[in-house]
């Protein structure tokens, strides 16, 4: 009885080398149950650069470009455009409108056959973008404390020319302090136009904790004309009721 069950047994595990067998010489490749990487089909946006512009009676229109495709921007409309062949300057259509730019000027009109398409705006031109100008620095106190997450630091940039006492404010920041101590930094922006040579500009900063004043600046910071540096470094005074945390 044990010689038959052998013999099966035998049998069997012979019939299941052989198919293995067949399947290898088959050259069946074996099935990858292995889930494909994911595919990242996110585009990437488009970088457009702006340009702005003044037309006729003042009319506002801007450009919006990304090679070889442009928006125009004018009243409520976008129009998007896709460049065209041209001989002279840069031509964009939509199949209705045409922005034709030449140089630092352009003009929109109706897209026709014969080019002689309505004008809908025209002596347009380039709007230079604003320069800014800034003043750099930080703010800190020789005293060794620790001010509060709440506490303000007020920056301003200001034409002290006029007599003492009296100053116009060209630029200012409000700093909050959160979990920083100082020396805390500050960016003061302007616009360049607002600086007269023949004037005089300083700096000046105080610190405020629920609307105390606890430090403040004792002496003029000049900067920008003058010779003066466009970065200060502020060292405030205690204020004489500042108490300590």
């Amino acid at each position: 009885m044990n010689t038959k069950i052998h013999f099966a047994l035998a049998a069997a595990l012979a019939t299941l080398l052989s198919a293995s067998t067949r399947a290898q010489q088959s050259g069946t490749p074996p099935v990858n149950t292995q889930a494909p990487p994911p595919h990242n089909n996110i585009r990437k946006a488009i970088p457009w650069k702006q340009f702005n512009y003044t037309c006729e009676g003042g009319a506002k229109l801007t450009v919006y470009l990304a090679d070889p495709y442009a928006k125009v921007r004018y009243g409520n409309n976008t129009y998007v455009m896709k460049q065209t062949v041209s001989a002279d300057g840069n031509r964009y259509s939509d199949g209705k409108l045409v922005w034709w730019g030449k140089g630092n000027g352009g003009f929109l009109q109706e897209d026709t056959p014969d080019g002689n398409g309505k004008m809908i705006l025209k002596d347009c031109q380039l709007i230079p973008p604003a320069e800014t100008g800034s003043v750099t620095g930080t703010v800190s106190y020789l005293q060794r404390m620790a001010l509060p997450p709440n506490a303000v630091i007020h920056v301003k940039l200001s034409d002290v020319s006029q007599f003492e006492g009296v100053e116009k404010v060209i630029a200012e920041q409000n700093l909050n302090l959160g979990q920083r101590q100082v020396p805390v930094p500050f960016a003061l922006k302007f616009d360049p136009a607002k600086i007269d040579p023949k004037h005089t500009y300083s700096v000046s900063a105080k610190i405020t904790v629920d609307g105390q004043v606890w430090f403040a600046t004792g002496q003029n910071y000049p900067v920008l004309t003058e010779g003066q540096p466009s970065h200060v470094d502020l060292l405030l005074k205690q204020v004489a009721t500042t108490k300590a945390p």
